[in-house]
């Protein structure tokens, strides 16, 4: 055996590319950027995958139509109710009592979906609920209060009367030139 018979053992590690260490290294100076240039400066050359050399991109070329609901939807927590009585203790449904119980994550808008057999009167007073579950707290004579909606509801502003033709008056006629 003799020195040249000695092989390395792949480890399946790839060695550190060791820049700007000395001209003799292949990688010194430039550090194998080139010279000059968007590329040889820092954060140069990811443009990202849409990028087109600076021609007119083709998103930008294409018509844009219609309507996009994703900056101001209102995504909604689901809790199912058949949970949601098992884990809160008492009979107030609340939001506050949800996140009590780890059910829902604080902050967060809470719809109770799903179908369960309600036995006593159960306060609930969450932003949403499903069909379903109105029907069941309302048949075992609970109550049901939606904060979303009546939030809404008072938000909106009552509709403007319309203005009747009934009086038309001659009387206030703007002045001409004389």
């Amino acid at each position: 055996m003799s020195l040249n018979d000695i092989t390395s053992v792949d480890s399946g590690r790839q060695v550190r590319k060791r820049v700007g260490r000395g001209i003799g290294s292949g990688l010194g100076k430039t550090a194998g950027r080139g010279s000059k240039g968007e590329g040889a400066r820092t954060g140069g050359k990811n443009r990202g995958p849409l990028f087109e050399g600076g021609q007119f991109p083709f998103w930008m070329r294409l018509p844009k139509r219609g309507f996009s609901n994703h900056g101001h939807r209102v995504v909604y927590q689901t809790v199912d109710l058949a949970r949601a009585l098992a884990r809160v203790s008492g009979k107030d449904l609340t939001l506050e009592a949800l996140v009590k119980a780890g059910l829902a994550n604080p902050g967060e808008a809470i719809k109770l979906v799903g179908k369960a057999e309600v036995k006593g009167k159960y306060s609930v007073t969450v932003n949403r609920v499903s069909a379903a579950v109105r029907s069941a707290i309302e048949a075992a004579g609970g109550s049901v209060v939606e904060s979303d909606r009546a939030a809404a509801a008072e938000a909106k502003p009552a509709k403007p009367q319309a203005k009747s033709n009934d009086s038309k008056s001659d009387d206030k006629k703007p002045a001409g030139k004389k």
